[in-house]
């Protein structure tokens, strides 16, 4: 695994789901000797598997159950997976990628009684094993880590435990001799009653107290005696250095001298990994816990054992001489072909590898003057009173012990720097021992029994059990050096998608129907990547919907397979996987940079191999292009041209270079920050990763209140604080093109949130693209508040390069502060048709009135004609809203039979999911008093064939049919064109639904992209909302106080003017919480009457399921 921020793909991992991982593994059996001999199995196929497994606590009896177990997402809370160590286990070593047993490190495992010797020949580079022995690293000073403990020191901890229980039993006597009251004390609530219960009580608690107090003492004792030994073994190791040149007591002089110089800034992402985990694993009583303070102290790690390990251990030439002396053309060939191949070009190059035993002891003594000196966190968890009240404890943690063993590969590359990648992966879960002590220092240290402090180490365990083997995290040095933030997407290209229908499905229902609609995914992944559009009642469904799934080498190495899966919707109970199509994403990457049209029988599962239906789609492979150098920027200061040698200032005109190939090398690859997109290719892939928001804080307006105000400054212009009472929660939400595809976790009680999260996306026209970075404050019992938005035209952002790293001031709402975010686009090989390079959210504007003309079939007599004239009321639909017209007479337009004109200059019709949605015109339709009734004859047209925000004169067929409200569903016809459309049949929908043309509709019709204010009210789910209320505050109220401004024109403001006015104001104040909307109870109450509305009069379903948004959590 590649170093990423966190994302869908890469959640922040939680200890319940560490704690069911490793319980899983506990099942694994290691490798015997003898089975190293025979042919190894791949342990890379086991992690696979493993990753297929759904996350239901039991196995599922098929393949088909636990597919729909896997996209139904998690069924148990993820803290459950770490409660007992883990044994040895076979997995597949990134480094060297050969099997290796593991086993997660315990303190145990490092305590020797004699030399940790190893004889040199084959078992000294063996890399079955962790070395010297299986997770207990030795020095090679021959003496054993860690000395052995004193002999006579465990009877006197046996002494302590015979003490506890003697205190006990001690105690348990006081009580049968004096705990019992005179009188009937078994009688309740009764004076006896009431007696037994004070005595017992304090008997009790006296007890608990001794007890706990020699435990305390017991504990304390061992944890001396453990930095006792710690340090002996250091002093050891610094007396005998300089005699034992093979020792690593150099390298850990090194680390000593610089570990008190390292900044600790850069420890931050450890310490917020920690803190993420901590809180998706709370426990309900504790509302948030976040780190305040970090610190590495002065005693720093020790590296007990380092050794080098073969890049090819079963290769006899090994080392081979090319493997030291690779020419650059060589290397460069080899990367072109890997390239070609969709393998990872980044493997070419050298290697070196090495594995390292490092540990960590807290420095002997328990006084406050030493206390930070060790590695310490100081912790603050809010306990929550029903949500209303945050009281924080703060309690500081200190790190007594941490072991373990760790694999290194690390890659050169004959060109500056000369290191690319950076491979680590742990030999087993670190074994970590932490105690956690309150901040008051008349309190005894009751939280150093496992409460707090297990939960600690939990979290810290679940975060290394991400990068233990068989994964890793690779770094890329090359780029962090190069100083760009992103430097490439994770994504290697995009498969373009094109579902165009089905045929002969079989029947679901007991009317002899389906509710079809296709989810793409991919099998190993499961989760579903994108939906279509459910149609209702149809065994012949024509989607005609293009979707775009982004592919990384992840899916490449995993061997994953492109699925089209095949579900039946059902109201009232769960939906049903009927079939699928599973392509292998190797064989697709095939055919590069075109669309190949694909018939594919559906195929079922264990019990039926073959599904009655054929699924006709499309797809294509699309990869990334490279940047132009044409369009690169000059440096702003570039370096000087270089020095002539002597012989070359010598030379003549006609004279041969002495080293031609010195200044012959090819040019280096376009920089990414100064070489801007290629606009030939607009579509592509967007990746952006918001880091953190520098000195965040609400706005305080309350001002300088009191009598003696004269002459006080007006407000507080102070630094904002960590321990002020105004801190802000806050996450983001990524919103492009009006759509929210991301949010970020929330980040408690801070003013320097720290992210380091983002998502990928593929953009249809980085030109025309907006991307919106929104600030919310977590509040609870009242909505989410806007702190500030960010909002970024993609066109004038990549101007100049396609990667930007900058601070942006967030603006438009209630706090301040400084985002730092990374926005990175890469165009890839295809192009769209100019139709479908819009956004997915827009209006539809009718300019013009809607004009009917009949066409009279043979069958039709006059009278029928005329009948369906006579009844002609007209609804125009979309999937998100309506609007019905009554017939006006046709005296001005000969040509047309019906006309519908309307009062205002333009019809809009707000609509989401463009791509999936029609324009649906009802003639003779609409609701009546025994509901909906069947309209006459209808006519759709399909928004994915218009163009963004130009006007265009269309003439669509008008159809009749038996049954127009599944014929609505389908795609029947398309328009081609763009100036001036035609209509097309389409060839499967006139082959396989029954309709018949009857006449045709005109009008002007215009795409307008984006929100505007007709979507208020259609925007149902969360995610609209939050999109809308993001729109409204950068556009929608700048474009209501313009459109108010004229209501003054003709001098007189008519009721209707008024109240408009009255409205814009309530909604500008409610926005930036002025007014009454200051008061938190307001806000509450706000929150309550809308929730309560929205639980009696629930919104109807869309027929198109709506993705979820991403997130890290």
């Amino acid at each position: 695994m590649e170093a990423q921020h966190y994302s869908e793909r890469h959640p922040v991992p939680t200890i319940q789901t560490y704690e069911k991982e490793r319980d899983k593994q506990l099942t694994t059996p290691p490798l015997s000797p003898d089975d190293a001999k025979a042919p190894r199995k791949s342990a890379e196929s086991q992690s696979q598997s493993q990753d297929t497994n759904t996350s239901a606590s039991s196995q599922p009896s098929n393949e088909k159950t636990a597919i729909m177990n896997r996209m139904a997402g998690p069924k148990e809370k993820p803290t459950e997976k770490v409660k007992n160590r883990q044994g040895e286990r076979t997995v597949k070593d990134p480094t060297t990628d050969m099997d290796v047993i593991i086993k997660d490190a315990s303190f145990k495992d490092f305590e020797g009684t004699g030399p940790a010797e190893q004889p040199a020949g084959q078992g000294a580079v063996s890399t079955k094993h962790t070395a010297p022995n299986a997770a207990r690293p030795g020095n090679v000073s021959l003496q054993p880590f860690l000395p052995a403990p004193a002999p006579t020191l465990a009877p006197l901890l046996q002494t302590f435990d015979y003490l506890q229980l003697g205190l006990v039993i001690s105690h348990a006597i006081l009580f049968l001799f004096f705990g019992f009251p005179k009188g009937r004390w078994f009688i309740p609530f009764s004076w006896p009653f009431f007696a037994l219960l004070f005595r017992g009580t304090l008997i009790g608690g006296l007890g608990f107290a001794s007890v706990t107090a020699v435990s305390l003492v017991q504990r304390k004792l061992e944890k001396e005696m453990e930095r006792v030994r710690a340090d002996m073994h250091r002093e050891r190791g610094e007396k005998f250095a300089p005699p034992t040149p093979e020792s690593a007591e150099w390298l850990n002089s090194f680390v000593r001298t610089i570990w008190g110089l390292v900044n600790p800034e850069m420890f931050t992402s450890v310490a917020d990994m920690v803190e993420d985990i901590m809180q998706q694993s709370l426990p309900g009583f504790v509302d948030a816990v976040r780190i305040s303070d970090l610190g590495q102290g002065d005693n720093p790690f020790r590296i007990v054992s380092m050794r080098a390990l073969p890049d090819r251990p079963t290769d006899k030439e090994y080392p081979r001489e090319e493997w030291i002396d690779q020419g650059t053309n060589d290397i460069l060939a080899k990367a072109e072909a890997d390239r070609a191949k969709g393998l990872d070009a980044d493997q070419a190059g050298d290697y070196v590898n090495f594995e390292v035993a490092f540990a960590y002891q807290a420095l002997p003594g328990q006084g406050d003057k030493l206390r930070s000196k060790n590695i310490h966190l100081l912790l603050e968890f809010f306990l929550g009173v029903y949500d209303w009240l945050h009281i924080p404890v703060p309690i500081w943690i200190q790190v007594e012990g941490i072991v373990g063993t760790i694999r290194l590969r690390i890659q050169f590359i004959p060109e500056a720097p000369f290191v690319r990648n950076v491979t680590f992966t742990f030999m087993g879960v670190p074994a970590v021992e932490v105690s956690a002590i309150p901040m008051a220092k008349a309190l005894p240290n009751v939280f150093d029994l496992p409460l707090i402090s297990r939960f600690v180490k939990m979290a810290i365990a679940a975060g290394t059990a991400e990068f233990v083997a068989p994964k890793s995290m690779t770094l890329n040095i090359q780029e962090i050096l190069s100083g760009a933030a992103i430097g490439d997407t994770l994504s290697v290209g995009v498969f373009l998608i094109v579902i165009h229908h089905a045929d002969g499905l079989s029947a679901q229902d007991s009317n002899g129907r389906s509710d079809p609609y296709i989810v793409a995914a991919y099998a190993k992944f499961g989760k579903p990547l994108y939906s279509t559009r459910i149609i209702l009642g149809d065994l012949n469904p024509v989607y005609e919907e293009t979707t775009a799934l982004l592919l990384s080498q992840d899916e490449i190495k995993a061997e994953e397979d492109l699925s089209l899966m095949l579900w039946d919707s059902d109201q009232r109970s769960a939906d049903d996987l009927i079939g699928r199509v599973q392509v292998p994403v190797k064989q697709l990457m095939k055919s590069l940079n075109k669309m190949t049209r694909r018939s594919d029988k559906l195929t079922g599962f264990e019990d039926a191999d073959h599904m009655d239906g054929v699924l006709d789609w499309s797809v294509g492979y699309f990869d990334k292009v490279p940047l132009k150098k044409e369009l690169e920027r000059a440096p702003e200061n570039p370096p000087p041209p270089p020095s002539k040698t002597a012989p070359e200032m010598e030379m003549r005109p006609d004279d041969q270079a002495p080293h031609p190939a010195a200044r012959g090398l090819p040019p280096p690859p376009p920089d990414v920050q100064r070489t801007p997109p290629d606009p030939a290719f607009p579509s592509g892939i967007l990746s952006v990763v918001i880091h953190q928001i520098n000195n965040l804080e609400r706005q305080n307006l309350t001002g300088t209140s009191g009598k003696e105000r004269e002459g006080q400054a007006g407000q507080d212009t102070d630094e904002p604080s960590e321990q002020g009472s105004n801190l802000p929660s806050a996450y983001c939400e990524i919103i492009i093109n009006d759509d929210m595809i991301y949010k970020t976790r929330v980040k408690q009680y801070t003013t320097m949130p720290f992210f380091e999260a983002g998502t990928e996306k593929f953009i249809r026209d980085w030109e025309s693209t907006v991307v919106r970075l929104v600030v919310r404050d977590s509040r609870l019992r009242e909505k989410d508040p806007i702190l500030g938005v960010v909002n970024l035209k993609l066109k004038e952002l990549f101007s100049e390069g396609s990667e930007v790293t900058r601070l942006f001031s967030i603006t438009e709402g209630i706090g301040f502060g400084r985002m730092n975010v990374s926005l990175l686009f890469r165009g890839v090989h295809c192009s769209l048709p100019r139709a479908a390079l819009g956004w997915d959210t827009g209006t539809v504007e009718i300019l013009a009135p809607i004009q009917l003309t009949l066409t009279p079939t043979p069958e039709d007599t006059p009278s029928q004609v005329e009948a369906r004239k006579l009844t002609a009321k007209l609804v125009i639909s979309t999937t998100d809203s309506s609007e019905t017209l009554p017939a006006t007479p046709s005296a001005n337009d000969a040509n047309a039979d019906v006309v519908w004109d309307f009062s205002q200059d333009q019809l809009r019709l707000p609509v989401y999911s463009r791509y999936a949605t029609s324009l649906t015109f009802e003639i003779g339709g609409g609701s009546g008093l025994m509901g909906k009734k069947n309209p006459q004859a209808m006519a759709a047209l399909w928004l994915k064939d218009l163009v963004d925000n130009e006007e265009q004169d269309i003439e669509i067929p008008v159809v009749v049919g038996k049954d127009l409200r599944q014929l609505r569903q389908n795609v029947i016809y398309e328009l081609e064109g763009d100036l001036s459309p035609r209509v097309k049949l389409h060839p499967y929908a006139s082959k396989s639904h029954d309709f018949q043309i009857v006449g045709h509709i005109r009008t002007r019709i215009r795409l307008d992209r984006g929100l505007d204010e007709d979507h208020e009210s259609h925007a149902k789910t969360q995610a609209r909302r939050h999109a809308f209320e993001t729109y409204d505050h950068v556009e929608g109220e700048a474009l209501i106080a313009e459109k108010n401004a004229h209501a003054y024109d003709d001098g007189v403001v008519d009721p209707q003017e008024k109240k408009a006015l009255e409205k814009a104001h309530k909604r500008q104040l409610a926005n930036r919480q002025r007014g009454i909307n200051g008061f938190r109870p307001y806000r509450t109450g706000k929150w309550m009457k809308e929730g309560i509305k929205s639980r009696i009069m629930p919104s109807k379903s869309a027929s198109k399921r709506e993705p979820a948004v991403q997130s890290e959590a």
